[in-house]
């Protein structure tokens, strides 16, 4: 274990961390898309993310410059109704907003937190769509109709190339992710400034996380790239897609060929959340999800 402080005391995440917190992951291989150390690097700055040890559990917070959108992730690695406690405690004895977040149905049966001592409400915009991997490649069927009529539009009209994304690539991801920017002005976005720091923290650090990319070469220029990873044995989670959308049916493609070509034989994937945005929510509907990673939001009686 690395040299992570004794609760209270906490620091911030940084690479180092990443043997450690993966041993903990890999004996209770997580669901929700918030828990593998690639997402918790990457958006360490945005959601200001510190780690302390508890009783041997492995305990992450977001401590937050805003107290009220602060919390703490579901310990790692142990603890149990009062290791949970103890953490919302020390949040509300430092005026933040006491609560455990992200918590799936296993977590809460593994930390033994009931509604008998706890609050326990759905949170419905961070729940992950997971679907299965052979439907988002084949597109079969009535229901993606829309879908392959977007890829077909985009074959007959562009001559493209699928290409692992190698540390060869990187600096044309990270092209590709500054036009994306200029024409989205994430400069005057907080959150689109967040993502951009967060891409180019995964690109930067790509064979040190052991993150799988691929990217969309239209003319020679990558014109798309998804970086994603596996999750537990039989879910990968993709972490970050971004396509020019001037090329029509590009986030389609990119979508399709990134699991074909990378995944195929993992049997779920999981594409995050929709964060309670209707357009968002909308479009991942739309691939019709296999099954939902239910969270919840936790907080003492």
């Amino acid at each position: 274990m690395t040299d992570m402080p004794a609760f209270p005391d906490m620091r911030p995440i940084t690479l180092d961390d990443r043997e450690a917190i993966q041993a903990v992951l890999r004996e209770e291989p997580p669901q929700q898309s918030e828990l593998t150390f690639t997402n918790l690097f990457m958006w360490r700055d945005a959601h200001q993310l510190r780690v302390s040890m508890l009783d041997g559990a492995v305990v992450i917070f977001s401590w937050r410059a805003d107290p009220e959108d602060s919390f703490v992730f579901p310990p790692l690695g142990g603890a149990n109704p009062d290791g949970v406690r103890q953490c919302l405690d020390h949040l509300a004895a430092n005026g933040h907003g006491a609560v455990m977040s992200r918590a799936t149905r296993q977590d809460l049966q593994r930390l033994g937190v009931t509604q008998d001592d706890f609050a326990v409400e759905p949170d419905r915009d961070n729940w992950d769509y997971v679907y299965l991997v052979q439907d988002l490649i084949t597109l079969s069927g009535n229901r993606y109709h829309r879908k392959r009529n977007h890829i077909e539009q985009f074959r007959s009209q562009h001559e493209f190339g699928y290409l692992p994304l190698t540390p060869g690539l990187v600096p044309a991801c990270q092209e590709l992710q500054d036009r994306w920017c200029d024409e989205k002005h994430c400069d005057l976005v907080s959150t689109l400034r967040a993502e951009a720091r967060a891409v180019k923290e995964v690109l930067e650090n790509l064979d040190v996380l052991g993150v799988t990319g691929g990217c969309i070469e239209i003319e020679g220029k990558v014109e798309a790239f998804s970086l994603g990873e596996l999750l537990n044995e039989d879910t990968v989670v993709i972490h970050i897609e971004k396509a020019n959308a001037a090329f029509h049916g590009l986030y389609q493609v990119i979508n399709q060929q990134f699991l074909a070509n990378a995944w195929s034989d993992v049997p779920y994937v999981n594409r995050e959340q929709d964060l309670g945005v209707q357009g968002l929510r909308r479009s991942k509907e739309s691939y019709r999800p296999s099954h939902m990673v239910e969270k919840f939001r936790v907080t003492a009686r």
